[in-house]
């Protein structure tokens, strides 16, 4: 029985909204781009699943991390993830969660997180294929946060953190997208993308107005190229701009456009998988200001720099081992400075059952600041 091995990692800002939607998009795109490449257009080892099982997963985890200032940040998180297929074009998958965050002379927030729902549909399209999905996040999470819950999400929320929950609710969004991929030869497919996301207004702290982040589009391209019966090698560019983010109907910040390049190596060999990932994400400067008399301009999201190896192997019948280690750069920005910092992630998963992986996992960050965490994470397939 195949474990699920891919652990999917979504970061939501609270208090703006953009900066964190704009990173999850960062990580999407090469993979949504790379999915429509697998579907038809080569076969041999891919740099995506494509098996048609129904997957359940609940992940509890705890983490904490020290600042560069000192300062302990706590979260405790659960998270349910479902996909399921319905027949053999379309998936279904959905996500919803729960966390308690705090921190040192930081006030405790707890509830739920927004639920996130997407269907996606793929289908052969002369020598190609097309993949067209839709995300859709319900806000059904805590919202209308307190003054003192809103400046811990502000801490939580900063990017170069990996908490599971950066914010409870961001409001209603719906994002389609739709990629087609074709391939070239035997073994080169090219494939290009493009993607929509309206985000409608919300209140992120109580009695205090509506915020309304704009929407956005984006574009994004790669190449599939298989090296060999077992590795492959993927290039992806992305380029993403949002409209300005409105405060009480008026404009209060605009992120700017970002600009990302992705080269991804697959190695697949029995029960042995080898990935490597390096990645570069630039902003632009962002506008902000608006209410002090500006606008002002300057880099408020950090550009990000990542190099990533993972290995997982069958070291018996029903034990797999699952490593991943990162470097990450986040350039400097008028809210923090620069920061490196270094991730290991290790989770050995036994299969206790057939369809049933218990997955005890823990991670190690190191450079700029301190963090710890662990859990476990329960996978069911069938």
């Amino acid at each position: 029985m195949r474990v699920v091995a891919l652990l999917k990692r979504t970061f939501w800002t609270l208090f703006c909204p953009r900066t964190a939607a704009m990173v999850c998009l960062t990580a999407a795109a090469p993979a949504l781009v790379g999915a429509g490449f697998q579907a038809r257009a080569q076969t041999g080892p891919t740099l995506r699943s494509v098996d048609r099982a129904v997957e359940i997963a609940l992940d509890p985890t705890y983490q904490y991390y020290e600042t560069e200032q000192g300062r302990g940040l706590t979260q405790a998180s659960s998270r349910l993830t479902a996909s399921v297929p319905v027949g053999q074009r379309f998936t279904v998958e959905a996500r919803a969660g729960y966390a308690r965050t705090g921190g040192d002379r930081l006030s405790q927030v707890g509830g739920l997180t927004d639920a996130v729902g997407r269907l996606r549909y793929d289908r052969p399209l002369g020598e190609g294929s097309v993949v067209a999905s839709a995300t859709v996040n319900a806000p059904v999470g805590k919202e209308q946060l307190s003054p003192d819950a809103l400046r811990t999400m502000r801490f939580v929320s900063q990017n170069f953190y990996d908490f599971p929950v950066s914010s409870y609710s961001r409001g209603l969004s719906v994002s389609p997208r739709v990629t087609w991929a074709v391939p070239v030869t035997d073994r080169l497919a090219v494939g290009i993308g493009a993607g929509y996301q309206y985000q409608r207004g919300f209140e992120p702290r109580a009695n205090r107005g509506e915020y309304e982040p704009g929407n956005g589009a984006g574009v994004n391209a790669g190449i599939d190229y298989k090296l060999t019966r077992t590795s492959a090698l993927g290039v992806d560019v992305a380029y993403r701009r949002y409209g300005p983010d409105r405060f009480e109907g008026a404009r209060s910040f605009e992120a700017g456009a970002r600009i990302s390049g992705t080269l991804r190596y697959l190695f697949r060999a029995g029960f042995t998988t080898v990935r490597a990932v390096a990645r570069y994400a630039n902003w632009e400067e962002s506008t902000f200001g608006y209410r002090a008399g500006g606008p002002d301009r300057g880099p408020i999201v950090p550009s990000h720099a990542l190099l990533l190896g993972s290995v997982q192997t069958r070291l018996s019948e029903a034990i797999d081992l699952r490593v991943r280690a990162s470097g990450h750069r986040y350039a400097e920005t008028l809210r923090a400075r620069a920061k490196g910092v270094g991730r290991l992630f290790l989770s050995p998963a036994f299969e206790v059952a057939e369809g049933l992986t218990l997955a005890p996992h823990t991670a190690v960050s190191y450079g700029s600041y301190l963090g710890l965490g662990g859990g476990l994470r329960i996978e069911g397939e069938f």
